[in-house]
């Protein structure tokens, strides 16, 4: 029954969400926004049942987060200083919380390694939503994905605005890959993380258009905001191809300037850390990936266990490591790994993956300026690099490498020519009505 008493929740927002100025201006008709958000509100859905009836039940992060969130909701009617206190973070340690903190599953981390823990942004996301949400887990998956969309428009505005992409390639690549779409619709990180992103790349679109307005900075700042309670290090990874983008607008020589900034940035992260102020980074994701090891070598069975050499934070041992961790976060979990449910949408993706990169070579666009390929190279290849080196788990690679997916396929996609191709079939598809009803005359 409590699907059914979230349904005016849908509708309340599928009637609403078009008529929002960010998505109003999007280029996409409100046809094209409202079935977007009921694609994913629909899989976020799905995700829910998978998880309730087809595995064991706890399994899903989903749930503990919801549980966790409950926890917290309660202390609004036993003590409201309390709830205030866990909800803002604000003298949060207080020996009396512990009270609410042993009932829940994810509040605290064994290993925090000095940086902020992310799973309480998505408890306390799920404890202000019971405000209004009657504690219907579903209500919480629309709210979820309401976040999550905004994020991906985001990202769709920056690609056909700033770099001029191909809006149908944008389109799909924002909402049909299977696993952005799978756990990118769920009650999950993800969804903050997209969000984040969105805002973060349409800041950059609004400062390219008008550096001087004050809207831009704004605009970045809450991106920042969000980044600094959720995963800190996808702001860190697509940090170098935002840098390389400001220069490069100036000197417009792409390859060097992006060559140039990277190899700067990452030899940075291994001399800085001599000065006592910052950070070892190396270090860090090092300590990371082997109390991540350790973790799933207590566990009595991992069925998709990814045998991994332990990191160091020696120079040519992680930049090693790094390659090879952006090939398995490429190129894994395939389809003979795809023993559940969850994982098979992945392996899909994966070989359509291989696909598309085989046909660039016979069938590539010579149009597509490389100035607009690599921003998303860049972000692709660091984001694809840490999670594989750091992840042990098929399942949670999974998840790690979907912040990078809409750039990934957007600029895998622009670089084949897909005019060649249909013509090489005989195909002549008269699209003039679909992209009426999909998208609008113009774009801001």
């Amino acid at each position: 029954m409590e699907i059914i008493y979230s349904l005016p929740y849908l509708a309340l927002i599928i009637w609403l969400l078009p008529k929002v100025p960010f998505f109003k201006n999007s280029g996409l008709t409100p046809f094209t926004i409202r079935i977007l958000f009921s694609l994913k509100a629909i899989t976020g859905i799905g995700l829910i049942l998978i998880y309730t009836y087809y595995y064991p039940t706890g399994s899903s992060d989903i749930f503990n987060y919801f549980k966790d969130g409950k926890v917290l909701h309660s202390a609004l009617a036993h003590s409201p200083s309390d709830y205030f206190r866990m909800l803002l973070g604000i003298n949060d340690q207080s020996p009396h919380l512990m009270y609410y903190y042993d009932q829940m599953s994810f509040w605290l981390k064994e290993f925090n390694y000095d940086m902020f823990n992310d799973n309480r942004t998505v408890i306390r996301f799920n404890a202000i939503v019971m405000l209004f949400s009657f504690k219907n887990i579903f209500v919480h998956t629309y709210i979820m994905n309401v976040l999550a969309i905004t994020g991906l428009i985001g990202i769709y505005r920056f690609l056909t605005s700033t770099f001029k992409f191909n809006r149908v390639i944008v389109l799909i690549s924002i909402a049909l890959p299977p696993s952005l779409l799978f756990w990118g619709s769920g009650l999950l990180k993800e969804g903050i993380v997209l969000f984040a992103l969105g805002i973060l790349v349409f800041g950059l679109t609004q400062l390219s258009n008008n550096s001087k307005s004050i809207r831009p900075y704004i605009t970045l700042s809450f991106a920042l905001l969000i980044f600094s309670v959720s995963k800190f290090y996808v702001l860190l990874a697509i940090s170098p191809a935002m840098i390389s983008f400001f220069i490069n607008k100036k000197v417009q020589k792409p390859l060097l300037i992006y060559s140039i900034v990277h190899l700067i940035l990452y030899g940075s992260i291994f001399l800085l850390p001599i000065i006592d102020a910052f950070p070892n980074i190396p270090q860090i994701i090092a300590n990371k990936q082997n109390d991540f090891i350790n973790f799933v070598h207590s566990l009595s069975h991992v069925g998709s266990y990814i045998e991994t050499p332990r990191l160091t934070s020696n120079i040519l041992d992680f930049t090693w490591q790094g390659i090879r961790g952006f090939f398995v976060t490429l190129f894994r979990p395939h389809i003979f790994e795809a023993h559940n449910f969850a994982a098979l949408p992945a392996a899909m993706e994966n070989m359509l993956t291989i696909g598309l990169i085989a046909i660039i070579p016979f069938f590539r666009n010579k149009q597509i300026k490389t100035t607009y390929l690599f921003f998303g190279i860049a972000f692709t290849i660091i984001l694809f690099a840490l999670a594989g080196m750091t992840t042990t788990v098929l399942g949670a690679l999974v998840r790690y490498k979907i912040p990078a997916q809409p750039f990934f396929y957007a600029t895998l996609l622009m670089c084949i020519n897909w005019n060649a191709i249909l013509d090489k079939i005989g195909y002549k598809p008269n699209l003039t009505k679909i992209q009426a009803a999909v998208f609008t005359t113009s774009s801001s």
